[in-house]
């Protein structure tokens, strides 16, 4: 295998195409040409968002500067209030921090100077954790703490001024978050110069798609580390960044749709070579179980062994597996490391409380599907190798050498790393493909992102 500093593996659903499909005579005079090319995931069919020629470059995603009511002379208030405003650029609504009623308040200072502030409090809440609780989708109605805190920092030195520069800084600045929101804006202005019915529903729905997203890229942690790796869900794939750059990505197998794989945030520890797998009490049960019925000699042809309770070796050809209850079942089965062994070659693990980690699998056929929700949870990697070297390059003394030659032991074998790399398991349907900086859409497999756009609209709790 190459190293995964040279080379990237591409999902197998990835093919090569122009950034976007050309767009209908009419609109054609208003567009520049997309001539980046990007790797469009072949599901499902992409959004034809347009470039218009006016699209905002870089980093420049605040919207034209609203227009103002007559008689401000405070310009520090000016300037809070189209910060506000330019929250609609993270996919959030300003009237949530009450837009209208702020502008209204022109004339009666003390009350829209109060106003504001509790404004700027919610808004910054919602930047810098989510407008959301990401387990319970229920929207947060309250400031939190440090945003009280850091609003009585900036206010006591600067003023609206200050605050206004402050609030953007607490959202993500993470590359992926940036080009969501310039992509957001390009699919608000493509629905404004849009007139046919199928293309707007098709503008509309990528805007929802980019709130649900951006959303969750509030709910993960602002600092990733100079190494951390992404896996996720409905991109099939694990991705290891440095310095927020891709530097290699492998084809991924997820939980089944009844054994879905937790969205969740932790640190890589220790890699195991050839491990033994201690199956699951539930995977015994409700798999094992029925494959050890149809052919009993399964147990010894891949290497299983059974303990009873007591953990004491069992030979599983005095076992009637016919006989033995999935309720009350009362074996310990574990898997030798080998060729057969359902966890490969390696497993990556972060302990967590899900019991779910980054492994190898004898199926490697698997891959070759689009939708890849095969597992009972833990995420499957192609080329599992690649990544165990990439994550141990600053542990000393594992080098290539050292770890094909434990990998070839046939030996159980843990290394622990040197230091930790942060692991985030995550469900995003609207990516980046940096070839180009524009979203990719990709299915939403666990049919998440209906609620988590309902909760987005659900009114603010008084």
């Amino acid at each position: 295998m190459h190293s995964p500093e040279n080379e990237t593996h591409l999902p197998q659903k990835v093919r090569r195409a122009r950034c976007w499909p050309a767009i209908g005579h009419r609109l054609a005079a208003l567009l520049i040409p997309a001539v980046a090319a990007c790797s469009l995931q072949s599901y499902p069919a992409q959004p034809q968002i347009p470039v218009p020629a006016t699209a905002p470059a870089g980093d420049s995603l605040a919207p034209a500067e609203p227009a103002q009511p007559e008689g401000l002379v405070n310009a520090e208030t000016d300037i809070l209030l189209a910060a506000i405003a330019g929250l609609a650029t993270h996919g959030l609504d300003p009237e949530d921090y009450g837009l209208s009623r702020l502008r209204a308040l022109e004339n009666r200072p003390a009350e829209q100077g109060q106003a504001l502030r509790d404004a700027w409090l919610l808004a910054a809440t919602h930047l810098s954790q989510g407008r959301l609780d990401p387990e319970t989708l229920t929207p947060r109605a309250a400031a939190t703490l440090t945003e009280r805190a850091l609003l009585d920092r900036i206010n006591d030195a600067s003023g609206y001024g200050a605050l206004a520069a402050a609030l953007d800084g607490l959202a993500p600045r993470h590359p992926d978050y940036l080009a969501l929101r310039a992509e957001l804006s390009l699919a608000r202005t493509a629905l404004t110069l849009e007139t046919e019915p199928a293309r707007l529903a098709e503008y509309a729905a990528a805007i929802d798609t980019l709130r649900v997203n951006l959303e969750r890229w509030r709910w993960l942690p602002r600092e990733f580390g100079p190494r951390y790796v992404f896996a996720n869900i409905p991109g099939q794939d694990v991705t290891a960044f440095e310095n927020d750059l891709i530097v290699a990505q492998f084809s991924a197998i997820f939980g089944k749709t009844d054994r879905k794989t937790p969205v969740f945030s932790d640190e890589v520890e220790y890699i195991v070579f050839n491990p033994w797998w201690e199956v699951p009490d539930s995977i015994a049960r409700k798999d094992k179980l029925p494959q050890f019925r149809r052919d009993p000699g399964a147990v010894a042809r891949l290497g299983y062994k059974v303990l009873d309770k007591s953990g004491r070796t069992v030979d599983p050809g005095s076992i009637d597996w016919d006989m033995i209850s999935a309720r009350t079942f009362p074996y310990t089965l574990r898997q030798a490391p080998g060729p057969h062994n359902a966890l490969g070659q390696v497993k990556i693990i972060f302990p967590n409380s899900h019991s779910v980690y980054l492994h190898d699998t004898p199926d490697q056929a698997l891959f070759d599907a689009e939708q890849r929700l095969f597992s009972s949870g833990c995420v499957r990697v192609k080329a599992p190798l690649d990544l165990a070297r990439w994550l141990l390059r600053a542990t000393p003394g594992w080098d290539r050498d050292r770890l094909d030659a434990a990998v070839a032991s046939g030996v159980e074998t843990r290394v622990d790393l040197a230091a930790p790399v942060p692991v985030h398991i995550v469900y995003f349907t609207a990516v980046t493909d940096r070839t180009c900086g524009r979203a990719l859409y990709l299915t939403d497999v666990y049919r998440r992102d209906g609620a988590v756009l309902q909760a987005l609209q659900a009114p603010l709790a008084p």
